[in-house]
């Protein structure tokens, strides 16, 4: 592995692209001071990853763009591009050469990359340190790093070292594995910290779970003492209702009495009104009213004609029109138009003889003008083929000049290359005949290995997997636990229903919602179809259930409802076509016949529209049909039940609790599977580890033994393989670059031959001189047309104004004439209504005369038809007193019959507000809350009461605690308050479970014990209890639920703080063993360093003495390395004492040493003698001969005796435009002779 090539472009004072081809040997870099030769080193480091600008030579990153000079401006980006020959595969990259290239823009932005592909600092940084180079960059010695290595802290000397040998990459990984172990470590403690705090809050929380059953036995009482006052008001209202009702059905029939009188009394008016003689009267009167308008009508007519005949005479005075406009001024102005036509004709003659004029003179300049123009195009072509051709000729040269030189690169590259091919095939050849088998037991530890991590990854993924499944089953199982527990507490009755099921008499199956199995989804149609059957207890026989009653009866049990199971009359069906959506209820349902003989004349619908649909086509069935919808809608002939906010059936909380009952059992019996398959996966996951760690061992070691032979071959094949690619390629590349060379001659005759041609024809000429002229006569043909135009629009305007006179004229004589037309129709017509209004008057005297006589007629008629009505309105005022004394009497019963209507509907409604309460607070109807809690039952003792708690008493339980909590006044009640008394319903299921719990499963219920019912008794009972659940204070209603789940999650995190605490004791296994190896590899670099010390250092300094110590050997991780030198003739103890070149000398021994003991491919050296006289200088480079067998060298450079050495030269030199110039040269075998360098020309 070597260097290649590096090319620079805007980097410092390279703002040109230049390439350095370096050479496997000794390459040195010379030229003035000043010159840029440092930059070379600069542009090393810094595309290998350099971050401190510092180290650069610089203020900031962005010094290194060029800065431009007084004659050429800046740079926007700065790039480094770096080919490294990788044949011998030292790189751990599948490539044979390797480009990695840093670019950085002014504007701050950077990119890497290797071979063309985008890539990050990181991934540069780790491609060069598995080859000894890394980010402290020791294969770089600048200028006055020798002091600063030699003056260097012991640890920073052991950084070197650590660099050369790989250390630093496994140190770096493990001060970062470090640091995610102090990250766990703060988890770990947060997680510690939070079993603990959960550990402390389990003790109060299950004190909070006891204070919720005690709440839960007074809240019982407290429901009881409500329930039987309820119940007595309900009672009291009833009999005030039955009363009330009594009284307002004796108003009705009087009012219904006295409304009959009153009709009786509207027939006869009737008969009156209609024998009335009214038509008459009002035809007499219309007559009459109709002749005096028609007279009144006539006068007016009369004093409208005599008006009309004044106005006629008035507009008979009125003066004729004037005349002021004739013929003749009309004629006159459309002459004068005329004539200034004539002159407008005249005007656009001259008009156009100016135009052509104009025209003649553009076209002779434009003539001219393109005859001067193919002129300029003749002179530029001379000129840009005279330019094209000269150029031609300098790159058909520059061609030439270049392939020669890359010919003769080719040709000793060639060379090179086949040395390297023989040699490295005569090393593979030997090394390939020795036996590359390794001693060991014939076992393949990788693969055991490989195996034992698969197996390990598996296992732990199995853990994971059971444990999660564990950890899901048993929330699962406390969630379904309790569902279940809530569902059965809703179930349980305490009526007397519940009471003959626990009797246990013979021919009783149980309650028929236990006993009906209804298809899924279709529960809530089932259980709107049967009502309250669902709570029915189920009986065998007719017998039975007669029995059962008879029981009921005798015990005062209350009201009981019985289903018998086979009933004596044959089960019948809907024999009909139902439609799509619709189903028999029978079909949906397996139960037993008696209950399945109910649902036979019931049909369930999907929805509302099939239920319609499926109404319509049983309309004509003999038996009444009930059809129901799956959500609950009921439909009858006469009834349509339905709407939102339906609770849930009896029927549905049984299919919910048995689907509960069902899975919870699938759950633990999943749970008992799965915890022993856990504990066994975690024994086999810690033995399958342990086997991992020994195979993993053994591999290492393995490993170690075969690896070495292996990477051998490898790299010396790589070598023989790129070696004779290499020559294959040059072959083919000289063969080429011959053809080239002919071809760039003869291109070079044939451009100079070409150009010579062209030189010895003669230069076109441009002559313009008669282009004034014509200009001058185009102005003047221009003025002369511009001012004839003018006069012609002139001629124009004028000739516009006088025919707009002319039309004016016209306009106003036509209006003379239509207004004398006018007042002469005006006169004709107004002579004719002059004579017809004179008709009118002459004829209107007689024609009033008979009206006024008719119209005295009619008064006459009018007069004697009122008369007769008059005595009919008297006969019927009589009627009409007699029916309003009627109606005040029947408005006196209505009033009666509306106020007790009134008290009926308050009562009512108070009666509708105490069932709602009733329904509400303690979830009962009135019958039930009448038979169990009416003032006729016997109150029981507290404790019969609390013996078995009921759905009803927890939700009684809530308003229990949220009236407790408002009589308390607690001003500072918030949502969390209100949160706990929302959650007390969940604490009143818990209790009652332990309360059923505790009750024998074959224990019958006593018949009830009490006292008669006393109210004030029972309101100081509901205080007394109502007070002890006040003092109990809040009750957490989720307190049993809560503590399940605390403890569960307790668990959970224990079990995860143990997980965490052996991965932690794993990762620091790992961590042991990564510093036992970099102890191990630290110690052998240390070793090899310090005879490689011992070995060079002698050469240096003849007859002195140095050497390497620790300054901790016992502690190999952090230990420093101390330097002791002493230089023949002296005793120095301090280094500071050292002159200048002993320091150098010192320092570059150190450095060799570690070049020696870990070797790296390439070592750059910046005047690293520049301190050193005559003689230290023929040491120092007897060291550099021997260091270039195994490294290439890149030295800067004053000194000739190192220049002799080199096997390439380069010298950079400063131009006037302050740009960096490179010229290069090949030192051949032979010293007396010199073969020219690749020519760092523009990339």
């Amino acid at each position: 592995m070597h260097l290649k090539s590096l090319t620079l472009k805007g980097f410092k004072s390279f703002a040109s692209a230049t390439t350095f081809a370096f050479e496997p040997g000794v390459t040195c870099v010379v030229g003035p001071n000043g010159s840029g030769k440092s930059n070379v080193v600069d542009a090393l480091a810094w595309v290998m990853g350099e971050q401190g600008a510092k180290n650069l030579r610089g203020g900031k990153m962005e010094d290194v763009i060029f800065a431009g000079t007084s004659t050429r401006g800046p740079l926007g980006r700065a790039q480094v591009v770096l080919t490294i020959d990788n044949s011998d595969g030292a790189l751990p990259i599948d490539y044979a050469e390797v480009t990695i290239s840093r670019t950085l823009f002014r504007n701050g932005g950077s990119e890497y990359a290797i071979n063309g592909e985008g890539c990050r600092l990181l991934d540069v940084q780790e491609l060069l340190s598995d080859s000894g180079l890394g980010r402290e960059m020791h294969v770089i010695v600048g200028q006055g790093q020798l002091d600063a290595v030699l003056h260097a802290t012991p640890e920073d000397r052991r950084g070197f070292v650590e660099e050369a040998a790989g250390i630093l990459k496994h140190r770096r990984r493990k001060e970062k594995t470090l640091r995610k172990l102090d990250a766990m470590q703060t988890n770990l403690t947060r997680l510690s910290d939070l079993a603990g705090e959960i550990r402390r809050q389990l003790k109060p929380l299950g004190r909070q779970a006891e204070i919720a059953r005690e709440a839960q036995t007074i809240a019982a009482v407290v429901r009881d003492a409500r329930a039987r006052l309820v119940a007595d008001e309900v009672v009291g209202l009833r009999e005030s209702l039955t009363a009330s009702s009594s009284t307002e059905s004796e108003r009705k029939t009087e009012r219904i009495a006295l409304q009959g009188q009153i009709d009786q009394n509207k027939q006869r008016e009737h008969r009156l009104e209609q024998a009335m003689v009214g038509d008459a009267v009002d035809d007499a009167r219309r007559v009459a009213f109709g002749l005096e308008s028609v007279h009144e009508r006539l006068r007016s007519l009369a004093s409208l004609a005599q008006q009309r005949l004044q106005l006629l005479a008035q507009q008979a005075d009125q003066p004729a029109v004037a005349t002021t406009v004739s013929s003749g001024m009309v004629a006159d102005a459309r002459d004068e138009a005329d004539r200034l036509r004539g002159d407008v004709a005249h005007a656009e003659s001259a008009v156009g003889a100016a135009g052509a004029e104009l025209a003649t003179a553009r076209a002779a300049l434009d003539a001219l003008d393109v005859e001067i123009q193919a002129q300029a195009v003749l002179v530029s072509q001379h000129d840009l083929d005279a330019t094209r051709l000269r150029g031609a000729l300098e790159t058909a040269r520059s061609g030439l000049a270049a392939v020669r030189g890359e010919q003769l690169r080719q040709r000793a590259a060639l060379e090179a290359a086949e040395a390297r091919r023989d040699a490295g095939r005569a090393e593979y050849a030997e090394l390939e005949g020795r036996s590359p088998r390794v001693d060991g037991d014939g076992v393949d530890h990788a693969a055991v290995q490989a195996e034992a991590e698969t197996r390990v990854t598996s296992l732990s993924a199995s853990v994971d997997e059971l444990r999660d499944r564990l950890h899901v089953a048993e929330r699962e199982r406390d969630a379904l636990a309790a569902r279940r527990s809530a569902l059965s507490l809703a179930l349980d009755q305490n009526d007397a229903t519940a009471a003959l099921v626990a009797a246990r008499r013979p021919g009783i199956r149980g309650l028929v919602a236990e006993h009906v199995q209804v298809r899924p989804g279709y529960e809530a149609a089932v259980a709107a179809a049967l009502g309250s059957v669902v709570d029915s207890v189920l009986a065998d026989d007719l017998e039975a259930a007669a029995d059962a009653v008879a029981h009921a009866t005798e015990a005062e049990l209350g009201r009981v409802e019985v289903v018998v199971a086979e009933p004596v009359r044959p089960l019948s069906t809907l024999d009909v076509d139902l439609p799509t959506g619709a189903v028999a209820a029978t079909a949906v349902v397996t139960a037993p016949p008696g209950v399945l003989g109910l649902l036979a004349a019931t049909v369930v619908a999907d929805d509302l529209a099939v239920a319609r649909s499926a109404w319509q086509a049983l309309a004509g069935h003999p038996v009444p049909v009930t059809v129901i919808t799956r959500a609950g809608e009921v439909l009858t002939d006469y009834v349509l039940r339905g709407g939102s906010g339906a609770g849930r059936s009896r029927l549905e909380l049984v299919a919910e609790r048995d689907a509960a009952a069902d899975r919870l059992t699938g759950v633990a019996t999943e749970i008992e599977r799965l915890a022993p398959e856990l504990a066994e996966v975690r024994e086999r996951l810690a033995a399958t580890r342990a086997r991992a760690k020994e195979a993993a061992a053994a591999a290492r070691d393995e490993e170690a033994r075969v690896t070495a032979h292996g990477q051998q071959l490898g790299r010396l094949r790589a070598r023989v393989e790129a070696a004779e690619a290499e020559v294959e390629r040059l072959s083919t590349a000289l063969d080429a670059s011959s053809e080239a060379v002919d071809a760039a001659s003869r291109a070079v005759d044939a451009a100079g031959a070409a150009h010579d041609e062209h030189a010895a024809r003669p230069r076109p000429l441009l002559d313009a001189s008669a282009r004034d002229g014509l200009l001058a006569e185009v102005e003047a043909a221009r003025a002369v047309e511009t001012e004839r135009r003018i006069a012609l629009e002139t001629v124009r305007e004028r000739v516009r104004a006088e025919i707009a006179r002319a039309e004016a004229l016209q306009r106003q004589l036509d209006e003379q004439r239509a207004a004398a037309e006018l007042q002469a129709r005006r006169t004709v017509v107004r002579q004719r209504q002059t004579a017809a209004t004179s008709a009118v008057l002459e004829a209107l005297p007689p024609t009033l005369d008979a009206v006024a006589r008719s119209v005295a007629e009619a008064r006459a008629v009018l007069t004697e038809a009122e008369a007769a009505r008059a005595e009919q309105n008297a006969e019927l005022q009589a009627l009409r007193r007699a029916e309003r004394e009627l109606r005040d009497r029947l408005g006196t019963v209505t009033e009666s019959v509306h106020g007790l209507e009134m008290e009926i509907y308050e009562k009512k409604l108070h009666l509708s507000g105490l069932l709602e309460r009733a329904g509400s607070e303690l979830g009962l109807d009135e019958d039930v809350l009448v038979a169990e809690y009416g003032p006729h039952v016997l109150v029981p003792g507290d404790d019969d009461v609390v013996a078995r708690p009921s759905v009803d008493d927890e939700v009684d339980l809530l308003d229990v605690e949220a009236a407790g909590d408002a009589d308390a006044g607690d001003a500072d009640a918030s949502d969390a308050d209100a949160g706990a008394a929302g959650g007390a319903a969940d604490r009143a299921r818990g209790a009652a479970d332990d309360l059923d719990d505790a009750t024998p499963a074959g224990a019958v219920a006593a018949p009830p014990r009490g006292v008669p019912f006393d109210r004030p008794a029972q309101q100081r009972r509901l205080a007394v209890a109502e007070k002890k659940l006040a003092q109990l204070g809040r009750v957490n209603p989720l307190a049993l639920e809560e503590f399940a789940a605390l403890e569960q999650r307790h668990l959970f995190l224990t079990e995860q703080l143990s997980d965490l605490t052996g991965t932690r004791k794993d990762l620091l296994t790992i961590i042991d063993e990564i510093d036992d190896k970099m102890q191990t590899v630290f110690a052998s670099a240390f070793a090899d360093t310090q005879a490689a010390f011992d070995r060079v250092f002698p050469v240096l300094f003849p007859g002195g003495s140095g050497s390497l110590h620790l300054t901790d050997p016992d502690d190999l991780l952090a230990t420093g390395i101390e330097v002791t030198v002493r230089p023949a003739g002296k005793k120095i103890e301090r280094l500071s004492l050292l002159s200048g070149g002993e320091r150098s000398l010192a320092a570059v021994a150190l450095l060799i040493a570690i070049f020696k003991a870990r070797p790296s491919p390439f070592y750059i050296m910046d005047e690293v003698e520049a301190a050193l006289d005559d003689a230290n200088l023929g040491r120092l480079l007897t060291i550099f001969q021997d260091l270039r067998e195994s490294s290439q060298l890149i030295v800067i450079t004053h000194q000739k005796r190192t220049m002799e050495i080199a096997d390439a030269l380069y010298g950079v030199s400063m131009r006037q435009d302050g740009v960096s110039a490179v010229v290069g040269q090949r030192v051949v075998a032979e010293r007396g002779t010199a073969a020219p360098a690749p020519a760092p020309a523009p990339a």
